[in-house]
């Protein structure tokens, strides 16, 4: 059953004011429901790294696209998570936020930007704004062989309106 109205929820995180948070809401007759969200990934650690995240509901999930600049090295592939229990600030803080989701590597190109999308199943976009539980989106570093979860080089925090 298709509802007549579309929800577009837009979400912007400014990186100089971890406070600074806008939300954009719109709605259209006559479509079936399909919803959105925009979030700006700031850097972390002084990595240079910012970018987006677009999450939207799809058949049977939610589509994330993270697109990044400031990628250091070509080729270099970044592992990157929805994180649950924590925020932006707390990674910052050297606070371990635990991985609830994985999503597709990033890789870098020549000029320091990567993207990647990946269809997140059986799961909406109001599910991942869910406030009963802290999320954030992290992009991580490179990994080492032999070694750990590499450290956060962009965030950004899902549910903070």
């Amino acid at each position: 059953m298709h509802r007549k109205s579309v929800f577009t929820v837009a979400l912007f995180w400014g990186v100089a004011s971890l406070g600074t948070l806008g939300i954009a809401l719109g709605a259209t007759a006559e479509a079936k429901q399909s919803e959105s969200a925009n979030l700006q990934l700031g850097e972390t650690g002084n990595s240079g790294v910012s970018g987006t995240a677009a999450l939207r509901d799809v058949e049977g999930g939610v589509e994330a696209t993270l697109d990044v600049q400031g990628l250091p090295e070509e080729g270099v592939e970044h592992i990157n998570h929805f994180h649950e229990g924590g925020t932006c600030a707390d990674v910052e803080d050297g606070e371990n936020v635990p991985v609830t989701i994985p999503l597709d590597p990033i890789s870098a190109n020549e000029d320091g930007t990567g993207s990647a999308t990946t269809v997140i199943e059986n799961v909406t976009l109001g599910q991942l704004f869910d406030r009963t539980q802290q999320r954030i989106i992290l992009v991580h570093d490179e990994a080492y062989e032999g070694e750990g979860v590499p450290p956060a080089i962009s965030c950004t925090d899902v549910d903070a309106a």
